[in-house]
């Protein structure tokens, strides 16, 4: 791949277009077959047309059934669209079962051709909405932070994340418009923030996480990954059936936003923090009122905490795989587990003490604010030997905040970044509201090639 170069960064050269077919919104797509101006049927052509161009080198899919998408699509068409996503194509990340399809859970040489007898409860809540699953979404190695085999759509040469790096890869690059991921510490966020997308983490559990590979019960959350928030507030209405999930509400610009400049602020790129306060800027000249958070001391080891949790839980969640198939781990997963064998109970009890009490500080310090906001990665998408870091993002996988990442700049080398937009517990509705004021302020890069 040939760079061009701005100053001393190396910018990589724009991908090819996609049609406007495939570049189409879940809203946007759900507009356009009501009116009449779209058919299933093209829509799914779109996509796996895009997915044929262009997954040689992105790898977002390591299965695509797109016969059978073809023929649903035409049923849909010649039978009248009676569910509310009805054609809509979809991704689905590999650690979620299929009954349909191989679900290999990102360990194809541990789990080759592995095929479940059912479908994951959020798969068949998807097909009873009327979604047209178009196939599996590549996963990074060991279903970890591990880079796998997709790359960013946007560099080829640079990581798109871990572990729903193919979701989001796939849907930044238009070969859907979205995608089911799921997230323990970063995996929906990072991938949306480093490809493009806009990824939503909701509260936990408010969409039932069982037939999906288990990381760690208090962590494990699924989301969706698309181009817009109105995406994903039409696709929490669905999973959920909660009305509060409107996208009709008129957009207000006042809003009271709270920003934590946490310890790593320092670790950030300098470029990608005059962004952010760039956006913070915007924000105050369309009128809303910003003010920085002084977060309580207890936060300051919670990253510690989390630490252990994840590897207090993934060392048995993997135990079998460390025992009986050891040899086709990668080093650093069984470095992993081994430091999580090392944690005792009493460990793991205090982390989620921990864990705990910044919960219950958090509404101390961000009861006065409607949103808390902060950059979602360090900067752009680093070199695709690693899979970045998720400081901003993974402490409100713990706390259990729903939070989501917005594709609102490029960076200087081209690549997006993301902003970050938390909410409270179980208030997931009103973040998603919150995001759509934000979004019509700082706008989206979610359509730039």
């Amino acid at each position: 791949m040939n760079d061009m170069t701005v100053g001393t960064r190396p910018v990589a050269p724009r991908r090819p277009a996609a049609s406007a077919t495939a570049m189409l919104t879940v809203a946007e797509g759900l507009r356009a077959l009501e009116q009449g101006s779209l058919t299933c049927e093209a829509w799914a052509r779109a996509c796996l047309e895009r997915i044929e161009e262009r997954n040689s080198g992105v790898r977002a899919w390591v299965h695509v059934g797109a016969e059978a998408a073809i023929e649903r699509a035409r049923l849909f068409d010649r039978n009248g669209r009676s569910k509310p996503f009805d054609g809509v194509p979809l991704g689905l990340k590999d650690t979620i079962d299929t009954a349909d399809m191989p679900t290999e859970l990102g360990d194809p040489e541990i789990f080759p051709g592995r095929q479940p007898k059912l479908d994951a409860p959020v798969v068949t809540m998807a097909r009873n909405l009327g979604f047209n699953v178009l196939g599996k979404n590549t996963v990074s190695r060991h279903a970890i932070m591990l880079p796998g085999p997709a790359r960013n759509p946007h560099d080829l040469t640079r990581t798109p994340a871990a572990s729903s790096a193919g979701s989001g890869a796939a849907v930044a690059d238009f070969m859907a418009p979205l995608s089911i991921g799921t997230q323990t510490a970063g995996s929906i966020l990072r991938p949306s923030a480093f490809c493009g997308a806009v990824g939503f983490k909701p509260t936990l559990d408010a969409i039932p996480y069982v037939g999906i590979r288990t990381y760690s019960r208090p962590l494990d959350v699924i989301g969706p990954i698309c181009r817009s928030v109105e995406d994903a507030t039409l696709f929490m209405k669905g999973f959920t059936g909660d009305p509060r999930f409107d996208t009709t509400a008129t957009l207000r610009r006042d809003l009271r936003v709270g920003v934590w400049r946490t310890k790593d602020f320092d670790q950030a790129d300098p470029a990608a923090l005059a962004i952010f306060e760039g956006h913070l800027r915007k924000l105050e000249a369309a009128g809303a009122t910003v003010r920085t958070l002084a977060m309580p001391a207890v936060f300051d080891g919670i990253g510690e905490a989390q630490d252990v949790i994840m590897a207090y839980d993934l060392s048995r969640e993997y135990a079998d795989i460390k025992r009986n198939h050891a040899e086709k781990c990668d080093r650093e997963l069984i470095e992993y587990l081994e430091l999580g064998e090392s944690y005792t109970a009493a460990d793991y009890a205090q982390a989620l003490d921990a864990a705990d009490r910044c919960r219950r500080a958090y509404y101390d310090v961000a009861g006065d604010v409607d949103v808390i906001v902060m950059p979602s990665t360090l900067g752009e998408a680093p070199e695709a030997t690693s899979t970045g870091s998720s400081a901003f993002i993974r402490i409100w996988s713990l706390l259990h905040n729903p939070s989501i990442t917005l594709p609102a700049a490029r960076g200087p080398s081209g690549l997006p970044l993301g902003f970050q937009v938390v909410g409270c517990v179980k208030e997931d509705a009103r973040l998603l509201y919150d995001a759509r004021c934000i979004e019509a302020i700082l706008g989206s890069t979610a359509h730039q090639a």
